[in-house]
């Protein structure tokens, strides 16, 4: 057979392998055709997308760039070579050679469309935006022209314009997957997460080997607070692919919600062993090493993430609140500023400086505090406000309207402002979680973000031994009931039943279910039935402090403890009744809430359960806090159990001395 027609020979099987998709045989057969004539233009070409199909890119490029020196004028060329451009990253070449296609072929929509992205990969946002409009007028019915507009807006931050183009692109192609997931995403970015769900689902049903749907659809489902049914998805998906380290993260993730902190530690180890080069991975794998009290070793992997990615705000804040829950209070302090509220106010009162330092003379200096977070926060933070008050500042305080009487009462407060002024003229505008970092008496100390096993080594020796609280950690503010408040408290406490009187909450923060942030460690919850076989031994008289109890909840709790429980739960709308109460009372067990700060406020002790992970409040370890004096933690295990926590709580209820007088 003469090479003319071996050369057609070869070519004709690539084209039938690769119309079978068959593409390794396709890629053998146009090799065969070069080895025969190896400047062939179509031979070039056609070996050039088999290349690209199979991943192999830059042997791809260079075929095509052949290719398109041969046939000039082969628009599909120059798209190819421009698509091959486009995935190895070379942008500026691709928008040429895909501006040159369109140059050919002006009614084909895909070369235009090509050159919008390969203008948003370069971080040329508005011209893409302006071309994709140009090009939506030129073929308003094309889906993926809308889909690219949703793409671009959503990169620009203009979240409800993105949203309507991904609607647009779906109604105009159901099917179009791609566009139903990243509207999806802008949904459950924008916190909407019930709609979000929706879409995802949709995205399964229609594509359902689509696996970042089905990953997607389990992280909102976390973020919707069904931790279970989390996982089961999770487990689905890697039954299918036990290679992907996204399933594996969220896995852990949905773990970890549940108290299943070893099982969750395992899962983010296995995802890093599938992805150790991904940031948010070691990340993950770092702050689960911290949560389940392997504080030196995520450290080191906290180092790690810090030293490839040193301005990743996530990175600092994990550090920050790892080193307060260790104790480290200063440098602690210094990665607490990239928590989000910082932004927050900034976006609110874009004209107003929001400063995280003083001056070094607090003399006839107005400073202006403002509130962040809940009101637990608040109270927490405003125990550093006597120091400024007794370095001769005057200070204002913008409160919650719930709690804006307490504060009128405090000595160090000059003036309590409601919580929809506006912020006051001052010297000094700064956020209540800036002050500890603002009045710290040195600098905070760099940590040596480093793999250096010695000094790592080194910091956790010092760590480790250390139990001094350096910079001092100031008294909770003192907080002074209504003299007439104690009066009422005191005769309603009388009529209930005799001393000693103990208060009780369950749970605290807003259910997973009704959150729109994802601050999981805010939100705390013991089931009943092992709470009341702690205190049931307990001689006093019970009180429910729950704030919205749930319907039948107190008859529960009686029912397991065996005895009444007094309702007092519509304290928590009268927080001058509940200071009050806090201040009579001889004991108050519960998880952490608003009012555990109430009670500190009155210089009272609490009795606290502390879940895994806890806030850096409590610290990650011991049975004490230096925030909270003369208080006891009893901790969830890493395994999600209570057992030991509560036995320890009932031993200790037990070996309660009675009290001297009754309330």
């Amino acid at each position: 057979m003469a090479i003319p027609d071996l050369l057609r020979s070869c070519l004709e099987a690539g084209l039938q392998a690769h119309n079978q998709g068959n593409i390794e045989a396709a890629k053998a057969a146009y090799q065969r055709a070069l080895a025969l004539a190896p400047d062939h233009p179509d031979a070039l070409h056609l070996l050039g997308v088999a290349l690209l199909q199979l991943g192999q890119l830059e042997p791809a490029v260079d075929y095509l760039a052949r290719a398109a020196r041969k046939l000039r004028d082969n628009p599909a060329v120059a798209g190819n070579l421009a698509q091959a451009y486009f995935a190895v990253g070379r942008y500026a070449e691709a928008q040429a050679a895909f501006r040159k296609a369109s140059r050919l072929n002006p009614r084909e929509a895909q070369y235009p469309l090509g050159i919008a992205n390969a203008l948003a990969m370069q971080g040329r946002h508005a011209d893409a935006e302006t071309l994709l409009r140009k090009l939506i007028t030129r073929f308003p019915q094309a889906p993926l022209a809308w889909f690219n507009l949703g793409n671009v807006l959503r990169d620009q931050g203009r979240v409800a314009e993105a949203i309507d183009s991904y609607r647009r692109a779906v109604q105009l192609d159901p099917q179009q997957v791609d566009a139903r997931n990243n509207l999806a995403d802008v949904l459950h970015k924008s916190l909407r997460f019930e709609e979000a769900e929706r879409e995802y689902r949709a995205c399964i049903r229609m594509a359902p080997d689509y696996l970042l749907a089905r990953c997607n659809l389990a992280s909102v489902v976390i973020d919707l607070g069904r931790f279970s049914e989390a996982e089961a998805i999770c487990r689905e998906i890697i039954g299918r692919v036990p290679d992907l380290a996204l399933a594996h993260t969220f896995l852990g993730a949905a773990l970890e919600h549940q108290g299943r902190m070893i099982e969750a530690l395992a899962c983010h180890r296995v995802a890093l062993g599938l992805a150790p080069h991904d940031p948010k991975v070691v990340q993950n794998y770092a702050s689960m090493l911290i949560d389940s009290g392997q504080f030196s070793a995520g450290l080191r992997w906290l180092a790690r993430a810090l030293a490839a990615n040193p301005h990743a705000s996530s990175l600092h804040q994990l550090l920050g609140l790892a080193l307060l829950g260790r104790g480290c209070l200063a440098e602690g302090w210094t990665g607490y500023g990239y928590r989000p509220w910082p932004d927050i106010f900034r976006a609110r009162y874009p004209h107003v400086a929001l400063a995280r330092t003083l001056p070094a003379a607090l003399a006839d200096k107005h400073i202006c505090v403002m509130r962040e977070q809940g009101l637990g926060d608040e109270i927490f933070f405003l125990r550093f406000v006597p120091q400024l008050h007794a370095a001769g500042a005057r200070v204002t305080y913008c409160a919650s309207d719930k709690i804006g009487s307490l504060l009128a009462r405090v000595a160090g407060l000059a003036q309590v402002l409601p919580e929809s002024a506006p912020p006051a003229p001052a010297d000094v505008v700064i956020l209540a979680g800036d002050l500890p970092h603002a009045l710290s008496d040195y600098s905070a100390s760099a940590l040596p973000f480093t793999d250096n096993a010695a000094e790592l080594a080194g910091l956790r020796q010092f760590r480790s031994r250390i139990a001094v609280y350096w910079p001092p950690v100031p008294p909770p503010l003192a907080l002074t009931p209504l003299a007439g408040r104690i009066a009422d408290m005191r005769q309603r406490l009388a009529q209930i039943g005799s001393p000693p009187y103990l208060g009780l909450t369950w749970r605290g923060g807003t259910p997973p279910r009704e959150q729109r942030m994802i601050i999981w460690n805010l939100y705390k919850e013991i089931g009943l039935q092992p709470l009341a076989a702690a205190l049931r031994q307990f001689p006093g008289t019970f009180i429910a402090l729950q704030r919205n109890p749930a319907p039948g909840e107190l008859g529960a709790l009686a029912d397991a403890l065996g005895r009444r429980v007094h309702d007092f739960t519509s304290l928590n709308e009268d927080l001058e009744g509940m200071l009050a109460l806090l201040a009579l009372i001889d004991e108050y067990v519960g998880v952490s809430n608003t009012n555990m700060h109430l009670r500190a406020g009155v210089g009272k002790a609490v009795r606290v359960l502390v879940p895994c992970p806890a806030d850096w409040r409590w610290l990650h370890a011991g049975r004490s806090s230096p925030w909270f004096p003369g208080s006891a933690i009893y901790r969830q295990s890493p395994r999600g159990d209570w057992n030991a926590a509560l036995a320890e709580l009932k031993r200790d209820l037990n070996l309660m001395e009675p009290p001297m007088n009754a309330a």
